[in-house]
């Protein structure tokens, strides 16, 4: 059986790394009693991926995971089971039984939508933030990247659907933005953030949030 579940990941929770996650719930599903399947070979591991790995510091309400399992289990059983063996911060809120749906839940994703909440180190007004969203969108966005091939500029701005500040205040800003995610990447938002900072000539701290994940429902409907 293929199931897959969508869970939340609170700020408390925000510095725990990927790898980190997919140990929490390896054993949370052990806890749970739920009949995970396992690779073949030398190193057995349960068959249990992510749909997108989430940057360090970043909460979410739309976390996705993809797990097989020996036996059928209602999807509403196995996500209140989970819940009580998960730690405070992290929620499953809900679980789909995705059938014989074979493509992966990575080659399904297109976009993602994100909340940054930004504290400046000085004063600033809305005029100056929202006039210089508008001319960081107009061209390239060159960033340093690291790549495999080492540090490159690459221009992030076509990963860029949209970027809108919503609300400001003395010294804060809340910012929407959604980014293009599919499998072979994603807008890197701290790499956006830095090229809107350099360009505004400030610093600030920013808490950045995940609010949804756009995936094709027309394969498995989520």
């Amino acid at each position: 059986m293929r199931l897959i579940l969508a869970f939340t990941k609170e700020q408390n929770m925000r510095f725990v790394s990927h790898l980190d996650m997919q140990r929490l719930f390896q054993r949370a599903m052990r806890r749970a009693h739920l009949p995970l399947a396992y690779s073949q070979g030398f190193n057995p591991h349960p068959l249990l991926s992510f749909a997108a790995a989430l940057a360090l510091g970043t909460a979410s309400d739309c976390e996705y995971l993809d797990v097989m399992l020996t036996e059928a289990v209602e999807p509403d059983e196995a996500m209140q089971a989970l819940n009580k063996t998960l730690p405070q911060g992290v929620h499953v809120i809900k679980a789909v039984d995705a059938g014989d749906a074979k493509l992966s839940l990575t080659s399904l994703m297109r976009s993602a939508a994100y909340e940054v909440t930004i504290c400046f180190d000085a004063e600033i007004g809305a005029d100056k933030l929202c006039n210089t969203m508008d001319e960081l969108l107009t061209g390239e966005i060159v960033v340093l990247k690291n790549t495999k091939s080492g540090i490159k500029n690459v221009d992030i701005r076509p990963m860029v659907i949209s970027a809108h500040i919503e609300a400001t205040g003395k010294n804060t800003a809340k910012l929407s933005l959604k980014g293009a995610l599919t499998a072979s990447g994603g807008l890197n938002v701290e790499l956006f953030l830095c090229a809107y900072f350099e360009k505004l000539g400030m610093n600030g701290v920013c808490e950045v949030r995940r609010r949804s994940i756009e995936m094709d429902q027309t394969v498995i409907k989520l």
